[in-house]
């Protein structure tokens, strides 16, 4: 072992690494500035080092050390206690191993910039893994406390460390920007004084306040200042175009729909969704949340504008009442336009996920009024992603239609056909080759029925695993009743030998085990040039969350981040487990949205030179994530604790 700052500096031998060799025309603390500073350029091109200031790395190179390993020599053994340095690969190739069973397993194939020996950072007593040297490999050496001290300096490095024990939905990949997640909507209006009046008040003399009060709101509320309606101009307008003008009649005589209300903790998100949802245009905050509490503030679309530029109400709104495939093709594009720009980390998964399928929802409703199928005797649903309320990228939304009994079989598959060509013309993508053919989507309750049945009571010959995705729908139109027929169907055939079968088969999608410069590495070594996001992550975490939904006789209409809560209640001893697995999960639907969203791509497969050295240490946790919780979910030991 070399240090750094000695009277030696680098040279290059022809096999490839750094050799040392004298420098007889410098003064030996030029050369120890030159080596420090030569180590600190190679150290800032990788994360966490790229978080820490220049003259902290060139301190740190001047303590460090060089290492050179031929092929196959060991570095660092499992089980041993850790070193006092903390190791960073120059150049050359890395294979981590799992020795402590009869045959050795790869774990993990690491090159330049990795780090070998940061598990002591996450409160592993000893190394993990065996480290061995695949070709010739240099090492820098840096001294363990210094590193420590780093990282307590610099949070985005901490982050990084942090990751290579658990995976973390707070890395943040663009410029930091106002979270909506965490910006409570009452900051918004904190500086208006709600304008109101009382259900008694003429509606000349609200006319007059609402102008008056330069608001475009105007609250009504009783004598202990609850909330019990929400005035606009329209309000004004609809009344007089459909009532004899009399401007003594009370304000409490309008017909308004009951206000939207929302709690004193309510986030910028939690008022998007709820406005969206609601097809509401303002909405209430309460001291207790409920419209039996006292009015805090009042906020519009107007409101919301401020804080996101393009304004997500308004585009839900404009979906529901775009006229033609034209427009809807340009609100389709500005729904993931929005979506990319907020889908700054992991954590905006969960809002932005459910305003995506908000948009999709309407704007598959406007296409089945546009095809003509609003009178037919059905229940429009989502299934696969979309049923779960999990697709950001314009990958068109899987439809099923569930057909009254006795209605035209075949109108019904011409709608159908007819609304998956609309989606084509609003420019969704296509989707990959599905399990069945398109008419299989459309059938009778009857035939639902007798095909849920089947699947359930003999999942092998039926050949269930085809239809997985299926036991994701959820109604977007029409009869929701039919819906709940199959919901309950479910519910109630759910049984232990089911859920062996199901269980079990998760393991027939495995995560991959790491990835290595622009490959993705499986358990067996191989390389591919692509990853396969949707199969190898996302699907069996889809596939586990799934099976714990069914088992607790709750999976028809959850998303899988529903699904792990569901889970989490229903093995409370597992907590950690399932938190774990959600958090996976944003990750793995985060990396998908702003990549398939940016590259115009449905974000299935993606080669991983879009990926950043960062986005690809958070997923290598979660891979080795999603690998627990496949073992734990084909374990049968926790159907008999149900």
């Amino acid at each position: 072992m070399t240090s750094f700052g000695n009277t030696e500096s680098f040279g290059i031998l022809s096999h490839g690494y750094p050799c040392i060799k004298p420098a007889y025309n410098r003064p030996a603390a030029v050369d120890t500035a030159t080596i420090s500073y030569r180590v600190a350029d190679f150290l800032k091109k990788y994360p966490p080092f790229n978080a820490i200031a220049d003259q902290d790395l060139i301190e740190i190179a001047a303590h460090g050390r060089v290492r050179f390993h031929e092929p196959n020599e060991y570095i660092l053994w499992q089980g041993e206690p850790h070193r006092h340095q903390v190791f960073v690969i120059q150049q050359g190739t890395v294979s981590l191993w799992d020795e402590a069973g009869e045959l050795a397993e790869l774990r993990d194939v690491r090159g330049a910039g990795d780090m070998l020996g940061l598990e002591r950072f996450n409160d592993a007593p000893k190394a993990l893994y065996s480290a061995r040297s695949e070709s010739d490999v240099v090492i820098y050496a840096l001294p363990a406390d210094e590193f420590d001290a780093l990282l307590e300096k610099y949070s985005r490095a901490r982050e990084y460390v942090a990751a290579e024990g658990r995976i973390s939905v707070d890395y943040h990949a663009t410029g930091e920007r106002r979270n909506p997640g965490t910006t409570f909507l009452h900051q918004l209006v904190a500086h208006k004084t709600p304008v109101r009046c009382g259900p008694d008040t003429s509606i000349q003399e609200a006319a007059r306040k609402f102008i008056e009060g330069g608001s475009e709101l105007l609250a009504v509320v009783d004598d202990h200042q609850r909330p019990l309606a929400i005035l606009t101009a329209s309000s004004f307008v609809d009344w007089a175009a459909r009532s004899v003008i009399d401007a003594s009649a009370r304000v409490g005589a309008l017909a308004t729909p009951p206000p939207l209300v929302v709690g004193p903790n309510a986030t910028l998100t939690d008022g998007v969704l709820a406005m969206g949802a609601a097809h509401a245009s303002a909405l209430i905050i309460t001291d207790d949340g409920t419209r039996r509490g006292r009015l805090s503030a009042v906020l519009s679309t107007k409101d919301l504008s401020a804080a996101f530029g393009e304004q997500p109400v308004t585009l839900l709104e404009e979906i529901r009442n775009a006229a033609d495939t034209q427009a809807l093709r340009s609100l389709n594009h500005r729904v993931r336009a929005f979506t990319l720009q907020h889908l700054t980390s992991a954590a905006s998964v969960d809002w932005l996920s459910e305003f995506t399928h908000l948009a999709d929802a309407a704007c598959a409703r406007q296409l089945v009024a546009l095809a003509g199928g609003s009178s037919l005797g059905a229940s429009w649903c989502f299934c696969g992603s979309s049923g779960r309320a999990e697709s950001l990228t314009r990958l068109a939304p899987q439809i099923m239609l569930i057909v009254e009994d006795g209605e035209d079989q075949a109108l019904a598959v011409e709608l159908y056909n007819r609304v998956l060509g609309l989606l084509g013309e609003c420019d969704y993508l296509p989707r990959p080759a599905q399990p069945f053919a398109a008419e299989f989507y459309v059938a009778s309750l009857a035939e639902w029925t007798h095909r849920f049945s089947g699947w359930i009571r003999d999942p092998v010959l039926s050949e269930m695993y085809r239809a997985r995705r299926l036991f994701d729908l959820r109604p977007i139109l029409g009869r929701e009743s039919l819906w709940k027929r199959i919901e309950t169907l479910v519910a109630g055939l759910v049984d232990t030998n089911f859920l062996h079968i199901i269980a079990n088969d998760c393991l027939a999608t495995l995560p991959p085990l790491t990835f290595f410069e622009d490959a993705v590495v499986d358990k067996f070594g191989e390389q591919t040039s692509v990853f396969h996001l949707e199969d190898s992550a996302l699907r069996p975490l889809v596939d586990v969350g799934r099976v714990f939904a069914l088992a607790a006789r709750a999976a028809i209409g959850q998303s899988t981040l529903d699904r792990f809560g569901t889970a989490r209640l229903l093995l409370p001893d597992q907590q950690a487990l399932f938190r774990e697995a959600a958090d996976t999960f944003r990750v793995v639907l985060w990396q998908q949205g702003r990549i398939g969203i940016s590259e115009g791509t449905s974000g299935i497969d993606l080669p991983p030179s879009l990926l950043s050295r960062h986005d690809r240490h958070i997923l290598k946790s979660g891979f080795r994530s999603i690998l627990r919780l496949l073992q734990f979910t084909a374990n049968p030991a926790w159907i008999a604790t149900l």
